[in-house]
């Protein structure tokens, strides 16, 4: 069934939903990582997304041999999907390990893009802690980043924290009025009156 045609990147696929909680009930974290290994070098694209999708099940458990267990797979990953739910993973670790903080500040400098997309995603489980000088820290060192991918993911974490703190990324985006459009645009889209500000900024600009 996983190698057929399925979209198993969508979350509410009831299939995935029942495989997962199979292989997570019939492993512990330890006895997975083999497992994870065999859908991960399987070759096909739906075995990598249980692979991934059944790991994140684990959250609970994650200690410090799941970050060793992790960091040679980065440089295997494929495409953004893959990045960012790897990344998210990786954030859950951290909230346990802060000190691994500064790995992935060597990681969001990487020349893989793929890697930057991976350190940036760790922010997603780290916005209910509110940990923000990690998080705008991170976001800062790559506003500027030129790959779309990376600006289109900026723009999504600083949505999810605008919906828990409106006036902390306000001041974000005032300071960095004229960051990437793609970001802007995403993280905008509740925020209007922020839009008419980085017009002013503009025309005033070009006088």
């Amino acid at each position: 069934f996983i190698r057929g045609g399925h979209d198993f990147y969508r979350d509410k696929n009831p299939e995935i939903k029942v495989l997962a909680a199979r292989l997570r009930e019939d492993y512990n974290l330890s006895e997975f990582y083999k497992v994870f290994n065999r859908l991960w070098k399987s070759g096909y694209h739906n075995e990598r997304v249980m692979a991934v999708y059944v790991l994140k099940m684990y959250e609970e458990n994650y200690d410090k041999d799941t970050w060793k267990f992790l960091i040679p797979r980065l440089k295997e990953i494929k495409d953004f999907d893959e990045a960012e739910r790897i990344g998210r993973i990786i954030g859950h670790i951290i909230i346990r390990y802060p000190d691994l903080k500064r790995e992935i500040l060597k990681i969001s400098n990487r020349r893989n893009v793929y890697y930057r997309r991976i350190a940036l995603a760790t922010c997603f489980p780290l916005i209910k802690e509110k940990d923000w000088e990690y998080i705008f820290g991170l976001i800062g060192k790559r506003l500027e980043d030129k790959e779309e991918n990376i600006q289109e993911i900026n723009g999504w974490i600083l949505r999810e924290i605008s919906d828990k703190n409106k006036t902390i990324v306000k001041k974000f985006i005032l300071k960095n009025i004229v960051m990437p459009k793609i970001t802007f645009d995403i993280v905008s889209e509740d925020l209007k009156d922020l839009r008419k500000v980085r017009k002013l900024k503009k025309l005033d600009s070009r006088k």
